[in-house]
């Protein structure tokens, strides 16, 4: 990422680069360097960083235009006040199952059909009926 982008970044997140050494946990000096353009900054913070800007993004400012504050809402009412209620369809015609119905283990853990015993050091690269 380029010193540009890393500072278009920073100012849609209103941090500071001292904010992002904090974040990171990481000197000041080294992230003021990727600021300067005298070091690329990983990729791993690159990503990061266009993560949040993404979330900030999409995430809109809660709107303050509602006939009761937040503060008198509890926290389930107000997720279910800000979220829509899904609706799913009701199923109609075929319904899918899962493919193959559970099974109930078996006693003793043998497989059913019918394998003949093998003798001690017999080879078992036969043909068998399937």
């Amino acid at each position: 990422m380029i010193a540009g982008r890393l500072r278009e970044c920073l100012k849609l997140l209103r941090w500071e680069v001292a904010d992002l050494a904090e974040e990171l946990d990481h000197p000041l000096s080294e992230v003021a360097r990727w600021f300067d353009g005298r070091a690329r900054a990983p990729l791993v913070i690159a990503a990061w960083l266009e993560a949040l800007v993404k979330a900030h993004r999409a995430l809109p400012p809660p709107s303050l235009n509602q006939p009761r504050s937040m503060a008198q809402v509890g926290p389930i009412e107000a997720v279910q006040a800000s979220a829509p209620e899904i609706k799913l369809p009701e199923p109609r015609g075929i319904v899918l199952q899962l493919p193959y119905p559970r099974r109930q283990p078996l006693a003793g853990g043998l497989r059913p059909g019918p394998m003949a015993p093998q003798s001690k050091g017999a080879s078992d690269h036969g043909t068998r009926p399937l």
